[in-house]
């Protein structure tokens, strides 16, 4: 039975990655980085990653236009949903939109359809009052919106609407006033300080576990700790809103230190402040990360343990934690502690999707918490998406290949190519390759081909995007197998994969 015929109101689903970025106070100092702009394009497009958690009914609000076929391929393995979107890159009918505009968080960006969508309403009203002059605007409003996906059924009345955000940010707050009424969200302070590695830092302390971090609010401190813990070897320096492969650094040597600590001081100096946490480099060994649920009463509900395949301090991918990992962690009372830390979470205000990640030390010794993610992740994504799988017999490994595009590639000719190599999973009970999103692979190429075509840019090079896809194999030797068969598929199709 589907949402609307067992009478409930179909959840909307919709989020911007990355939200870090929007939590972070823009007084603080920086560290380095090499602006990215391709990668910042791949991660706004990211959001249609978050299909496995809609039923039939519900309703993914995406940034840009999944893939037709695309879409009828995951309907195809049992994904249903509706897709609604904001932009569509590649209708040349339209022009590309201005880049501030395009990365708006999506809240932002449906508050604009919504309030754009109730002023078409109210044309149409008045051309039903008999107000002729309003027609022309009315129909070209109503069909705009058709065009973009947002059709009328979806403006419903005040009854209060379920709402599943990939994260909080404050533009989340103005489309629940544009949209609403909405089920309860926990309040933006509540989530922006959870999610700080500060917070996570001092939890730790809290619940009585070894505490690792060492905080630091100005570039003194900072050198000051550091030489404390160069003395054991090198040392990771956070952002307290830093993610994977952004807003951490690590320091090896006095050298790199006095310079990181320079360009800190300079920031300083002109009115900004400091705020780091420094944890040792810890001999890892294994990965993890444990997903819950905290209801608004407070109650928790345990969702799923994945093991990650990190690459240094970046993320590789995600795979459901066996029964030997299971047991290691119940034996040294792990999920005794994220009970005491889930308690703690729901006292400071905070309910919804939560993230802990955790590793385990070549010694043997599980540290609990790394840092929080008070908000879905990519292991939950795999998590939802096993819950198709695991029907089956079969475990998900969500991944992700660094794409370079060559000129006229297109994202139906990977589908195809992949058909034809018999690697597309195409039932359920079946082993293969699954593509996960569209946008992530093309965002680039489309942009970069718009931009020549408008004489905004001469040449082409060699676009970037990113393929997520859940390998589906019988054992970790045959998901090693599809995913080298998966590179072959791409290199036979003149596509650079660097990772």
């Amino acid at each position: 039975m589907s949402r609307s015929e067992a009478g409930l109101m179909p959840t909307i689903v919709m989020g911007t990655f990355d939200p870090e970025t929007r939590w972070r106070d823009p007084n603080l100092t920086r560290l380095p980085a090499m602006p990215d702009r391709e990668r910042e394009s791949i991660v706004l497009s990211m959001d249609e990653l978050l299909f496995p958690f809609c039923g039939p009914d519900d309703i993914l609000y995406s940034r840009c236009q999944i893939d037709p076929e695309l879409y009828e391929y995951l309907a195809g393995l049992g994904f249903s949903f509706r897709s609604r979107y904001h932009f569509d890159l590649s209708d040349e009918k339209k022009p590309l939109p201005e880049a501030d505009v395009f990365k708006r968080c999506m809240f932002r960006l449906a508050a604009d359809q919504t309030q754009n969508q109730i002023t078409a309403d109210r044309m149409l009203q008045a051309v039903g009052s008999g107000y002729p002059e309003a027609t022309g605007l009315a129909e070209m409003i109503s069909l705009k919106h058709a065009a973009g996906g947002l059709h009328r059924e979806a403006v419903w009345t005040h009854t209060v609407k379920p709402l599943t955000p990939y994260a909080i940010t404050a533009d989340t707050e103005v489309y629940l006033q544009a949209a609403g009424p909405f089920s309860p969200l926990p309040d933006l302070e509540t989530v922006v300080r959870v999610n700080s590695k500060i917070y996570s830092n001092r939890l730790l302390a809290r619940i009585g576990e070894k505490c690792y971090g060492m905080e630091a609010n100005s570039a003194a401190e900072m050198e000051s700790a550091g030489n404390t813990l160069l003395k054991q070897g090198p040392y990771l320096l956070k952002d307290p809103f830093g993610v994977s492969g952004k807003g951490n650094l690590l320091i090896d040597g006095e050298a790199m230190q006095r310079r990181i600590a320079g360009h800190l001081d300079k920031q300083e100096r002109s009115g900004l402040r400091s705020q780091f946490l420094l944890e040792p480099l810890l001999r890892r060994g294994t990965d993890f990360s444990s997903h819950w649920f905290i209801r608004e009463n407070g109650e928790k509900d345990f969702i799923s343990v994945q093991r990650m395949m990190n690459q240094q301090q970046n993320y590789g991918g995600s795979i459901k934690a066996d029964e030997a990992l299971i047991r290691l962690l119940e034996h040294a009372g792990y999920f005794d502690t994220m009970e005491k830390a889930l308690g703690i979470l729901a006292e400071d205000g905070y309910h919804g999707f939560v993230c802990f990640d955790s590793m385990i030390l070549e010694n043997g010794d599980v540290v609990p918490i790394v840092e929080i993610n008070a908000r879905m992740s990519m292991g939950l994504i795999n998590a939802y998406l096993n819950k198709v799988w695991e029907t089956h017999g079969h475990t998900s490994w969500l991944t992700f290949l660094s794409l370079g595009l060559p000129e006229g590639f297109a994202f139906g000719r990977l589908l195809d190519a992949l058909r034809v190599s018999g690697l597309l999973l195409t039932v359920q009970e079946g082993y293969g390759i699954v593509p996960l999103s569209s946008n992530t692979v093309m965002v680039n190429d489309i942009l970069t081909s718009r931009r020549i075509t408008d004489g905004l840019q001469s040449k082409r090079g060699m676009p970037k995007g990113r393929l997520y896809v859940s390998v589906v194999g019988r054992d970790n030797e045959h998901r090693s197998e599809l995913i080298n068969r998966l590179r072959q598929v791409l290199a036979d199709l003149s596509v650079k994969v660097y990772n």
